[in-house]
């Protein structure tokens, strides 16, 4: 698996997976997601330096996308986000992607820490999280809605010396 910066060529498979339900029911953005709002996005963040989106390619076909933002260059800590083809879940496929974006941010923006949030039903993401190294941190309590139940959000965490390689 290889990681590369998101560009505009890539946006209209980015809106397409994101106005799938299997992304978006574990996300929090306001759908639809259209294209045209992506490309605004996209261009306003180009010169962002307190973020990075990038895809995730095997075979020269992209299987997930994913970024580090709020990238604080005090704490050196950064939260990850990650979501994987729709069509390709249940693969390992996510936990690669967080593996090397984490690997990535460690080594290539010298962070310190990396985080996420997640939603209480999604343990499928947990596990992966898990699985790469990141540690549960703390649970914000009725904190989100998912499929009209209020549920709690948990909190992880991970250093450099935590990653499993």
């Amino acid at each position: 698996m290889t990681i590369r910066r998101i560009i505009e060529n890539d946006l209209s498979l980015r809106v397409e997976w994101m106005n799938h339900p299997n992304i978006y029911s574990s996300m929090h953005y306001d759908i639809p997601v259209v294209l045209e709002n992506t490309v605004s996005w996209f261009k306003r963040n180009l010169e962002n330096n307190n973020r990075l989106d990038v895809v995730f390619e095997e075979d020269g076909k992209i299987v997930a996308m994913g970024g580090l933002t709020g990238i604080d260059s005090l704490t050196n800590k950064a939260e990850l986000y990650i979501f994987v083809n729709p069509f390709q879940q249940s693969k390992g496929i996510g936990t690669n992607a967080t593996k090397l974006l984490c690997r990535y941010g460690f080594d290539n923006l010298s962070l310190k820490k990396i985080y996420l949030v997640t939603n209480e039903s999604n343990v499928s993401a947990q596990k992966a999280y898990e699985k790469v190294g990141f540690k549960l941190e703390g649970k914000l309590r009725k904190e989100t809605i998912v499929n009209n139940i209020i549920e709690d959000r948990f909190y992880y965490g991970i250093f450099p010396n935590e990653l499993h390689d």
